[in-house]
């Protein structure tokens, strides 16, 4: 089953899914999980007025400008994917889901981006993916956990030449 192009021809970079069945349960569950956390309380779902603005707003034009800059100074899509960018996207997580005014923006901005990443097929960190369809780029940030089940399915898939589909 094909999937549209996500990727512009351009780039180079392939048009497919690039997560399997596993990589998009997850990321379905892990983002839906992600949107209840975001304004649970209890038993009812609370969310602040400036979550939605950090979580649906800030956070991905953040994202946007990085994708913008990397549109304007590499050449090629941008890979930060080694072990201290791994560190420092822990550490950026981390640092908005601790603090009590970032958290619920935070966990709506990542709970959003996983259910657009399962959706796109988009493999690696989730947070990419919102730059990356508006940008039509195929950047890539280490992600600590998606990256290892991403890693592991694409080990277990066959080639693309035997594909029968």
């Amino acid at each position: 089953m094909e999937s549209t192009p996500i990727i512009d021809t351009r780039t180079d970079t392939t048009t497919r899914r690039r997560i399997g069945p596993m990589g998009t349960a997850v990321r379905v569950a892990g983002g839906l999980g992600l949107l209840y956390l975001a304004g649970a309380d209890g038993l009812s779902w609370d969310v602040r007025w400036y979550e939605p603005v950090i979580g649906l707003a800030v956070l991905p034009a953040i994202m946007l400008a990085v994708g913008l800059m990397a549109r304007r100074h590499v050449t090629g899509p941008l890979r930060l994917t080694g072990p201290i960018w791994i560190c420092l996207n822990c550490a950026v997580i981390v640092a908005l889901v601790v603090n009590p005014y970032t958290a619920g923006g935070a966990l709506l901005f990542y709970g959003a981006t996983m259910l657009v990443a399962a959706w796109r097929g988009q493999a690696g960190c989730e947070i990419t993916v919102i730059a990356n369809v508006l940008l039509r780029r195929d950047d890539q940030i280490g992600c600590p956990t998606l990256s290892l089940i991403d890693e592991a399915e694409a080990r277990l898939r066959p080639p693309e030449s035997a594909a029968t589909w």
